[in-house]
């Protein structure tokens, strides 16, 4: 078990950056779908290609990370699937849970030959979008992991290094 410390941003003191601008205009060829929990066989072809091309662990499945297995199950979440296409291409897709006033992402991944679009950036971007849209007040992006370059390792953030 690992303690982690999860991110909190209240959206209306969210400020668009260059950044966001840039991904936005790279990406403003795609199209993209966001519905209630969907999981299709292109977003399990497409995430078991992306967990082959990563170089940190990641889920093993989407079931396993939204379900905690590899059976869908009821849950008490209210989930959110984010799908993005170019042409007929799921080339990115992502999760978030929503609640009363506030979301959280789950799980995002995309096509590796599509890295240099940002698109994990550009899944945070959209989620943003569409809870602004829909009158949320906070959104959890995830949780904290630094890189120690002694290890040469991505750990959880611990408070104790803040001390060290």
């Amino acid at each position: 078990m690992y303690r982690v410390h999860w991110l909190r941003y209240a959206l209306d003191e969210l400020q668009p950056h260059a950044s966001h601008r840039r991904i936005r205009q790279r990406t403003k060829h795609f199209t993209h779908t966001i519905e209630n929990f969907v999981m299709r066989e292109e977003h399990q072809v497409l995430h078991k290609r992306y967990r082959n091309a990563i170089d940190f662990e990641g889920a093993p499945s989407i079931t396993d990370c939204l379900f905690g297995g590899e059976e869908i199950i009821p849950s008490i979440f209210s989930t959110k699937t984010v799908s993005i296409y170019e042409g007929e291409s799921l080339i990115a897709a992502g999760y978030f849970d929503v609640g009363e006033k506030s979301a959280a992402s789950i799980l995002h991944f995309f096509d590796p030959d599509y890295k240099r679009f940002s698109l994990g950036k550009y899944l945070i971007l959209l989620t943003l979008d569409y809870l602004r849209d829909h009158g949320y007040q906070f959104y959890y992006p995830g949780y904290v992991e630094y890189f120690d370059p002694i290890a040469v390792e991505w750990r959880y953030f611990e408070e104790r290094i803040l001390n060290a």
